[in-house]
C-alpha cells in the first residue's frame, strides 16, 4: 500500500523521481516476464508476441539506465496502440490484439505516469541537452547497429547455404529485419564505453 501510495504521490525531489522511474522500469520488465510465461506456456503462441514482450524489456532497460523522455514518450504511444488493439480485439472488431484489457489499460495508466515523472525529473535536475554528443552518440548508434544488423544477415546467409536451406522462414526475416532498431536503441544507452564521454544531457552546477 505504500508503494502504490508512493507511485501516485507528489514528486518533490529527484530522489522521489528517480525511485518511479526505477520501479516503472522494473514492473515494465516484470511485466514482459510474465507474458513471455504467458504466451510460452498457457498460450502456446509465444512466436506471435514476442515482439510485444521484447519492446516492454527494452523501454525497461532504457527508462532505468538512461532516463530517456522520448522513450517514455515511445512507451505512451505503444501503451496507447496496444489499448486500442486490445479493445478492438476485446468487442471482435479486430483481430490479433491481446485479451486482457485490464493490463493493457495498466500499462496505459503507468506510461502516462512516468511520462509525467521523467520530465519532473528532468525539471528538478534543470538538465541542459548537448547536441553535439546526442548527434556523435546517435551515429556511433546507428554505425554499429547496421554493422550487427549486416553480420547477423550475412551469417545467416553462410549457416543456411552450409545447412542446405533454401528458404528463410518469416520468423528468422523478422528478427534479422528488427535487430536494426533494436541493436540501435540499446547501443543509445549510456553506459557503453564511448557513451561514458558523451553525455547527452548535463546536470545543473547548483544540483550537482
Amino acid at each position: 500500500m505504500n508503494l502504490l501510495k508512493r507511485f501516485f504521490s507528489k514528486i518533490e525531489s529527484p530522489e522521489e523521481a528517480e525511485f518511479f522511474l526505477n520501479s516503472s522500469s522494473y514492473i515494465l520488465v516484470l511485466i514482459g516476464f510474465l507474458q513471455s510465461i504467458l504466451f510460452t506456456f498457457l498460450l502456446g503462441s509465444f512466436r506471435n508476441f514476442y515482439m510485444d514482450v521484447l519492446l516492454l524489456f527494452i523501454f525497461g532497460v532504457v527508462i532505468r539506465f538512461s532516463r530517456s523522455r522520448v522513450s517514455v514518450i515511445l512507451l505512451c504511444i505503444y501503451s496507447i496502440i496496444i489499448l486500442l488493439g486490445t479493445t478492438l480485439t476485446w468487442f471482435g472488431i479486430a483481430a490479433g490484439g491481446g485479451n486482457n484489457i485490464f493490463l493493457a489499460l495498466m500499462l496505459l495508466l503507468l506510461s502516462i505516469r512516468t511520462v509525467q515523472v521523467s520530465f519532473k525529473f528532468h525539471m528538478l535536475r534543470e538538465t541542459k541537452l548537448v547536441w553535439k554528443n546526442i548527434l556523435v552518440r546517435h551515429l556511433i548508434a546507428i554505425g554499429l547497429a547496421f554493422v550487427l544488423s549486416s553480420s547477423l544477415f550475412i551469417s545467416f546467409i553462410m549457416i543456411s547455404k552450409f545447412l542446405g536451406i533454401t528458404e528463410m522462414s518469416s520468423l528468422h526475416g523478422e528478427i534479422i529485419f528488427e535487430s536494426l532498431p533494436i541493436s540501435y536503441i540499446l547501443l543509445l544507452l549510456p553506459g557503453l564505453p564511448w557513451a561514458k564521454k558523451r553525455r547527452m544531457y548535463t546536470f545543473s552546477e547548483s544540483l550537482s
